[in-house]
């Protein structure tokens, strides 16, 4: 996505352009996702079935307790089942996990109340720090964005298959779970 002038844009392939009189609005390399426009209705029925935004007040440890009881599977895959917790994609889900010490690949069922509580506690500070330092994208949104992408060299695993782990030096190894790449340090994460 991209926001700026017809002379600003990036010089990449454009799917769709929405125009605000000298400005536009790019979507550049629509690869994992859809476009739609819904009135307000549809909206509000598209977004009810979303799971909690993490990072609203009201979305406690005891929230979060009390959902993930009801789940079952691979932590990976209840991380990125959008109506579980809203937002979580594939890069925060190893970084939450890597935070909280936790394998992504590990079944919910063997993760105890206090690895769980530290899994809450991760999921804050990861998208926190997330938002601080401008998300991981690729590319800026306008000219002169200098934070967008920033949060991408604070990864600890994510992307980083067969490097030293920044904390014990052990490789990052990945794994495909439910077709997503899954990274994790063999050594810091149980």
């Amino acid at each position: 996505m991209f926001f700026g002038t017809e002379s600003e844009k990036p010089n990449r392939t454009i799917q769709v352009r929405l125009s605000f009189g000298q400005n536009h609005l790019y979507f550049i390399g629509l690869r994992l996702g859809y476009l739609h426009l819904y009135n307000q209705t549809q909206t509000g029925e598209k977004l009810s079935d979303l799971g909690p935004e993490p990072l609203n007040s009201e979305f406690t440890v005891n929230e979060f307790l009390k959902r993930i009881a009801s789940k079952y599977g691979r932590l990976k895959t209840t991380l990125l089942d959008q109506s579980f917790i809203a937002g979580i994609g594939n890069c925060y889900s190893a970084e939450i996990c890597f935070q909280a010490g936790i394998k992504p690949t590990k079944d919910i069922d063997d993760i105890n109340d206090s690895d769980r509580s530290r899994l809450y506690d991760s999921l804050k500070n990861v998208l926190q720090d997330g938002i601080k330092h401008g998300g991981y994208m690729d590319n800026p949104i306008f000219k002169g964005d200098t934070l967008t992408g920033g949060f991408n060299s604070r990864c600890q695993v994510y992307d980083r298959e067969g490097q030293p782990c920044y904390r014990c030096g052990a490789t990052i190894v990945i794994e495909v779970i439910s077709s997503r790449k899954t990274y994790y340090c063999p050594n810091c994460q149980s």
